[in-house]
């Protein structure tokens, strides 16, 4: 026989009872959506406002985020995903901000990272890893949020990349200060090992003795105890009397990778060019010497070839900015050689056999033009005329026996206008009547 318990009698009203009551659930509202309107940003809400989480989503559907909430404010776990849907990062919030581990994973589910918070701020020591389980970086903070100690980065092959405590130019995303302000360093390798740069710092800035290295040059180094470079240019960064951070102050000296001296430089604390710049051959000889204290002409030599001028510079009293011996053949490194003076530039591309000429007036080039070399009759190749740092007016090129090549119009940098070609005995082979770039192009037929 079966009996059920009396206790049955007590329970009956109390399931009735709780049968009656409403449970309030949040409902989802969709603040934003993507432009094939997928919604983009959503949240629960509950019927009295308070929100529970929001959620971001990808065009296609998949969620990207999730962030729980408490009293208006992030307050739990974070999660965030990839477009495939594998978790990406995992984190925590409390009261609105970020506190404890932060972990970011690769798509197979390895960390890719640590990161501490405390209210916030970045605290601990934070650590990372390449895909292939290489070590990544390195970075220390204190409680109060400030870099401290030698922060390192590493390539995926196991060298080292840059290693330091100049921590204010590491990472400018985060705005990292210094917890000291004493003077630090900043070393930077290459993938092989070589040493690469090598910088002075205080307060986070570029400040003191600096050496830049060749990037190779055959020697096997050690992934786990990268060497010295071979010295390419050393000198000195500093403030100067303008307040610019990280101008060139004193002297300069450029090396060839056997070690003699190139060319050697010198800066006021204005940061503009003073004294006497000299250029020196492979046996230490001074080749030549330009005094920037006055007017003048100021020579650059060929890429790794102290025995041949590649640029020629003429100048009215001081010129500011950079002139780039090692790459004189690119006409845009010679604006900020110019200044407001007018000048001429002259010089040789790597590779091409012609001689290159432009003309500056207040700061811009206005004409350039090349000729061919002496061996192949030493006429005038091309002409342009600029405005504005574009081609404007006519463009004339030739061939090196004197026949026009083309005549070509531009305006504002664009083609406009009738364009004409000819063949190596003056034949007109080509006519062409263009509107700007984009715009049709009006070919003309050519009788026989």
């Amino acid at each position: 026989m079966i009996r059920f318990s009396p206790i049955f009698g007590l329970v009956a009203p109390f399931l009735m009872l709780f049968s009656g009551c409403t449970v309030e659930r949040a409902q989802e509202q969709v603040l934003a959506e993507h432009a094939n309107g997928a919604k983009k940003t959503s949240i629960w809400v509950y019927p009295d406002g308070e929100i529970l989480k929001r959620n971001e989503w990808y065009t296609d559907g998949i969620k990207e985020l999730e962030i729980p909430y408490k009293d208006g404010v992030p307050h739990g776990d974070f999660k965030r995903w990839t477009g495939f849907g594998d978790v990406a990062l995992l984190g925590r919030y409390k009261k609105g901000l970020k506190d404890g581990k932060w972990t970011s994973l690769f798509s197979d589910k390895k960390v890719e990272a640590y990161r501490y918070y405390e209210e916030d701020h970045p605290v601990g020591d934070w650590e990372g890893w390449h895909y292939n389980r290489e070590r990544a970086f390195e970075e220390h903070y204190d409680d109060k949020g400030l870099a401290v100690g030698v922060w390192k980065k590493w390539f995926d092959n196991g060298a080292l990349e840059q290693e330091g405590d100049c921590h204010a130019k590491w990472d400018p995303k985060r705005e990292i200060v210094s917890a000291s302000d004493e003077s630090t360093y900043l070393k930077r390798f290459s993938k092989d090992c070589h040493l690469l740069e090598e910088f002075t710092c205080r307060n986070g800035k570029l400040d003191g003795k600096f050496s830049l290295y060749y990037e190779s040059y055959g020697e096997k180094m050690d992934s786990a105890n990268c060497g010295t470079g071979r010295l390419r240019v050393q000198g000195v960064l500093g403030k100067g009397a303008t307040g610019k951070d990280s101008a060139l102050i004193g002297m300069v000296t450029y090396y060839r990778a056997d070690g003699t001296r190139m060319k050697q430089e010198h800066w006021n604390r204005d940061g503009k060019r003073d004294s006497v710049w000299r250029w020196f051959d492979e046996n230490g000889i001074v080749v030549r010497e330009c005094d920037l204290r006055v007017s003048g002409v100021v020579y650059g030599a060929c890429e790794g070839n102290m025995s041949k001028f590649c640029a020629e510079t003429s100048y009215v009293g001081e010129i500011g900015g950079v002139l780039d011996s090692s790459n004189l053949a690119q006409s845009v490194n010679f604006e900020h050689s110019i200044g407001k003076y007018p000048a001429t530039i002259r010089y040789f591309k790597p590779g091409r056999a012609l001689l290159y000429e432009e003309y500056w007036r207040d700061g811009k080039i206005a004409e350039s033009r090349s000729f061919f070399p002496d061996t192949m009759g030493g006429k005038l190749a091309s002409e342009t005329f600029w405005k504005d740092g574009k081609r404007n007016g006519i463009m004339r090129n030739w061939y090196a026996s004197g026949v026009l090549r083309d005549s070509l119009t531009y305006v504002n940098g664009e083609r406009v206008g009738e364009q004409f070609s000819y063949d190596t005995t003056g034949k007109l082979t080509i006519h062409k009547t263009e509107a700007g770039k984009n715009r049709p192009v009006i070919m003309h037929l050519l009788g026989e």
